[in-house]
């Protein structure tokens, strides 16, 4: 099993706006794209947080962790759903709101 975790830096002029595309229409496509809802044992496969510091950035910083099976689903949630995510909100908001995605692997111990 592995997890992708995509990291959000999204500044204050921009926050608002980006959030509610975020909840609002790119949580649903997420869904839509077959990724999400819970497991076998009613554990959640998305989990989205807010990353909280107290180096006094004035930045919002997200993390949104999407649990996935293979590479090869990892490979289709960059490609469709990152994807159009990035088509989307790299016109509306560009670098005042920036991801970068790292794939995680489930070590059972």
């Amino acid at each position: 099993m592995y997890i992708v975790n995509t990291s959000f830096m999204v500044e204050p002029p921009v926050h608002e706006r980006w959030y509610d595309l975020f909840a609002n229409k790119f949580m649903p496509y997420l869904r839509e794209a077959g990724f999400g809802g819970d497991d076998a044992q009613g554990q959640r496969r998305i989990v989205f947080t807010r990353v909280l510091t107290d180096n006094g950035d004035p930045h919002y910083t997200y993390s949104l962790q999407v649990e996935v099976p293979d590479t090869a689903e990892y490979r289709r949630f960059m490609q469709d759903v990152m994807g159009e995510y990035s088509s989307i909100a790299g016109p509306l908001f560009g670098e005042q709101a920036l991801h970068f995605t790292s794939l995680l692997k489930k070590i059972d111990i």
